[in-house]
């Protein structure tokens, strides 16, 4: 093993002691007071060594979500490179089954009170999700000129689809939760896509898809 090879695993396990550390500290108070000496303790390192990796406990908090997000994107995208990569849905279920195993982790950090660091990541993953189905559309320039602000809408409104759903215990499967959040995001995507697309086919694919997926949502519904 090379030197570099020793020293990135050192920084990976340092890291991680302090994101751990951070994270139990989490589930007694605030973010907002928590000390870096809280911290290292907990850690059980140096106030040097803490310093040579962050500068405040937000980055230990932004690096763990960095971490986490990293891992389900690995999983989604990266070891997905056959045709059925671009379907939104089933990129959507994943992210699920992903999120659920780190469900522990998340639960604790959609607590805290710096919710723009949450979204940042989760926009990081839905950019990537859009560009993977778009490969898949031809479109002219006109759908640019919105991509922003969907895009900020659908981070924003998956924050908090992951949140309540985390905090109410998962209850509903990765698929249907993967349905529930096609239905909500397409319905800004897709008209949009639509209103660039360089042919009229995809409108009739949009719509079925929708239809599809909301008959099969239904059948997803307890029954009473």
């Amino acid at each position: 093993m090379t030197d570099k090879n020793k020293d990135d695993r050192r920084v990976r396990r340092t890291r991680k002691l302090l994101q751990d550390a951070l994270i139990r500290l989490i589930r007694r108070k605030p973010l907002a007071k928590i000390q870096i000496k809280e911290i290292v303790e907990e850690a059980d390192v140096s106030r040097s060594t803490f310093y040579k990796h962050f500068e405040t406990k937000e980055q230990v908090l932004f690096s763990l979500i960095e971490d986490l997000f990293e891992k389900v994107r690995i999983t989604v995208f990266d070891e997905r490179e056959d045709e059925e990569a671009f379907d939104i849905l089933q990129l959507l279920t994943l992210s699920y089954e992903q999120w659920l195993l780190y469900s522990e982790e998340l639960k604790w950090v959609l607590q805290v009170e710096n919710k723009d660091l949450l979204i940042a990541a989760l926009r990081t993953h839905i950019e990537m999700l859009k560009t993977q189905v778009d490969k898949h559309f031809p479109t002219n320039q006109a759908w640019n000129i919105y991509e922003d602000h969907i895009i900020s809408f659908v981070s924003g409104g998956i924050y908090m689809l992951v949140k309540n759903w985390i905090n109410n215990g998962m209850q509903e499967s990765a698929e249907t939760m993967g349905k529930i959040t096609f239905l909500l995001i397409d319905n800004g995507f897709a008209p949009m896509r639509m209103m660039s697309a360089a042919d009229g086919v995809h409108a009739q694919v949009a719509n079925e898809a929708w239809q599809a997926v909301i008959g099969s949502l239904l059948e997803d519904q307890p029954k009473q």
